[in-house]
């Protein structure tokens, strides 16, 4: 027992060395920590980009008994819509009165002013807006102009209040905000709504990526090797059981490290938003911000099946890996755990997104499927789909799975090492399961 625990850590700290020293993962382990951190500082760069920017607009106003001031007014409503519509701008809005239309037009037209608009009192008495742009299919006069629309409603419906009699004080009454909650029909629903289904979609897409990215880089070993040779001298120190586990450990601990980077610089990054937001462009900064439902709990589960649906996965990776004497087959050999790993994360994505009903009978059972649950049952989980007992279940099952999954790779895989220049068929991969030769 101690020989097999010390050949099988011998085997997956060679396969974690040699790996981690290649270029192809250092290099990519640079390229996503760098990535992450752009998408972090992705409000602070786009606030650097704009720069504070100031936007004038022209204001000609041939109207008269106004509820208020009109430049002071679409000033504080236009700061007030950017504000909410974008909380990574620091694009300002101020309004400059001018005598005349013409005036206006032309200094939209020389770049003096983003727009200009028109304020009129019709015959009826309704106020009348006309906006002048430069380039109306530009995408920054579009979302000027549609926060210009949206201020001068606000100020139409001010004048329209104040001509029938109706005070600034009653008006502000008028538009409190009201009451309004969403709960479940359901009383033993934990009530968490809205972004819980984009954190089942998130959690799903992880160890999906995580799954056919590293059981991918796992059967390309097993090719390299064999195609080299290497793996006839490794086969006299090691059996076939040990180096398959060994590898599994091995790679299994690149992911880990490699996710870990990841990890470390979205945290950094997001608890480094505020300081470097008030230090660069004076606005003011928070922390951290976990997305809401991510709990203690959902990451242990992360971690959990994350775990074991890679061990699952990755051990069958080998085995397929092992049939083939060239590196062009492996996307032959794994193309069926690709099909039944897709399967299964199609399935979670469509439950999550309602596009087939999660509480059927059905999706129930295929989240407890041991190559399904890893990316069914964290959004099940997170929408209280499924409850702690379905877990532990799932888990279990999950777990005797790899053990008999471990058992038909190690037969595979003894042979398979050792099959050179044969194309790996359905009947040749039946033949080995079925005599081990």
């Amino acid at each position: 027992m101690n020989q097999t625990l010390t050949n099988v850590l011998t085997v997956a700290r060679r396969e974690f060395t040699v790996r981690a020293r290649t270029r192809s993962y250092r290099l990519g382990t640079v390229i996503l920590v760098i990535g992450v951190l752009l998408f972090a500082f992705l409000p602070v760069i786009g606030q650097l980009v704009q720069g504070g920017e100031e936007k004038k607009i022209a204001l000609y106003v041939n109207a008269s008994d106004l509820p208020s001031d009109p430049a002071t007014t679409f000033t504080a409503l236009l700061n007030a819509s950017q504000a909410q519509g974008s909380s990574t701008s620091s694009v300002s809005y101020k309004i400059v009165p001018v005598t005349s239309v013409d005036e206006a037009r032309q200094g939209v037209t020389d770049g003096t002013y983003t727009g200009a608009l028109a304020l009129n009192r019709g015959a009826d008495g309704e106020l009348d807006f006309t906006f002048y742009t430069k380039d109306q299919t530009s995408v920054s006069d579009s979302l000027t102009s549609a926060l210009v629309q949206q201020a001068a409603q606000s100020f139409t419906v001010a004048d329209r209040l104040a001509r029938l009699g109706i005070q600034p004080g009653q008006q502000a009454n008028l538009f409190a905000p009201v009451g309004f909650d969403t709960q479940s029909a359901d009383p033993t629903h934990g009530g968490r709504f809205g972004t819980n289904f984009l954190l089942g979609f998130g959690l799903s897409i992880l160890i999906f990526m995580t799954i056919i990215l590293y059981g991918s880089w796992i059967a390309m070993s097993v090719v390299e090797e064999k195609s080299s040779r290497v793996v006839e001298v490794v086969l006299n120190a090691a059996t076939p059981f040990q180096l398959l586990s060994g590898k599994v450990i091995g790679v299994g601990g690149l992911a880990l490290l490699q996710y870990l980077a990841i990890i470390v610089a979205a945290l950094v990054a997001f608890a480094a938003q505020g300081p470097i937001t008030n230090a660069l462009i004076g606005g003011s900064g928070g922390g951290i911000s976990l997305p809401q439902g991510l709990t203690p709990g959902l990451l242990v589960l992360l971690g959990v099946y994350g775990v074991l649906g890679f061990a699952l996965y990755s051990v069958l990776f080998a085995a397929a890996g092992s049939l083939a004497s060239r590196t062009e087959d492996v996307n032959q050999v794994v193309m069926p755990m690709t099909l039944l790993a897709t399967a299964g994360y199609l399935v979670a994505i469509w439950s999550n997104i309602g596009i087939i009903d999660p509480k059927s009978p059905f999706v129930s059972v295929l989240a407890l499927f041991p190559f399904f649950s890893p990316f069914m049952m964290l959004g099940r989980f997170a929408n209280d789909q499924a409850s702690l007992l379905d877990v532990v279940l799932s888990v279990g099952l999950l777990s005797i799975t790899i053990l008999g999954a471990l058992w038909l790779a190690a037969r595979i895989y003894s042979a398979g090492v050792l099959l050179y220049g044969q194309r790996p068929s359905i009947g040749r991969i039946w033949r080995v399961i079925r005599t081990g030769a």
